[in-house]
């Protein structure tokens, strides 16, 4: 018999999962895991009895951590039905905030005739707290690529890659640069309004071009002057940087070709054939002697 523990013990939501899989899957008797996890065979016995609750609050996403269930205080269907809306908006890379999260919830009640309910910022929080909810920052776009075709580029690399050095692999991408762009926080004083005013929204675009061993191209800065005032002391050519320019400080087909002709006759210099990776919309039709150009993104058919 295991040692009566000092102290009441309460298992995690995760620990109480745990149990259950070892009396189904490993077949363990309720004495093996409450030695296991140093509790009283009660505490064991209520986990395995209350099952379905245990597995549908962890299918649920409530948090791991929590050491005791729950109940919800009335409102069960709107619960139920706003938390698998909620899971399929999230899925489909909708931006989900409080407010839409209200207004949503008031239609689910609207729906089931439920004229009571409130959509207040208390079932708001407990609803957050419940499914475990937080904030977070949207960032990249790598939720617009699809895992077939992640796949489909993993099988291809090896075979495209096949017969060039680790050194002749290069990668190109532009980014735009906003110069003139401030942060979103600020420090204010508690209880003030922080409105933010009109953002700017002068850029340059800076295009970027390494191999897979840390070799760097000289980047690529597209402005909108052909010649900005503080350049007036200075030649573009003494820059670390290759400037450019065109009217809205895009990259072109234009630009994109010229670039690329003077990294093709760079690395003739150099006596090196290379695969270059360039993501891009833009369509290029030239050939490179020295230069194997895949293009890997909306357009891939360079």
């Amino acid at each position: 018999m295991p040692p009566k523990p000092s102290k009441l013990i309460a298992l995690t939501l995760e620990q109480r999962v745990e149990v259950i899989k070892k009396s189904e899957k490993d077949k363990l008797s309720v004495r093996k895991i409450a030695e296991h996890f140093e509790v009283g065979r009660t505490h064991i016995d209520g986990s395995l009895k209350r099952k379905a609750e245990v597995l549908a609050d962890y299918g649920n996403n409530q948090p791991s951590d929590r050491k005791r269930q729950r109940k919800l205080a009335g409102n069960e269907d709107i619960n139920m039905f706003f938390w698998k809306w909620f899971q399929d908006a999230t899925a489909r890379r909708i931006n989900v905030s409080g407010p839409l999260i209200k207004e949503k919830a008031l239609k689910f009640a609207e729906d089931f005739g439920i004229a009571t309910f409130k959509a207040s910022n208390g079932w708001l929080d407990s609803f957050r707290h419940r499914h475990n909810i937080v904030a977070g920052t949207l960032s990249g776009e790598r939720g617009d690529v699809s895992d077939t075709a992640v796949e489909d580029w993993k099988s291809k690399l090896p075979v495209v890659c096949d017969g060039y050095a680790p050194k002749d692999i290069f990668n190109m991408d532009e980014t735009g640069l906003f110069y003139r762009d401030t942060t979103k926080l600020t420090l204010k004083v508690k209880g003030d309004e922080c409105a933010g005013g009109k953002r700017s929204k002068e850029r340059l675009t800076v295009a970027l071009c390494a191999s897979m061993t840390g070799e760097k191209c000289v980047p690529l800065v597209i402005g909108k002057c052909k010649k900005p005032r503080c350049f007036k002391n200075i030649t573009p050519e003494s820059l670390p940087v290759t400037y450019t320019n065109n009217k809205k400080a895009w990259m072109n087909t234009g630009l994109f070709e010229w670039w690329l002709q003077r990294f093709n006759r760079k690395m003739r210099r150099q006596g090196r054939k290379v695969l270059l990776y360039e993501r891009n919309s833009i369509r290029i039709d030239i050939k490179c002697e020295r230069c194997m150009l895949i293009k890997h993104g909306p357009d891939q058919n360079a």
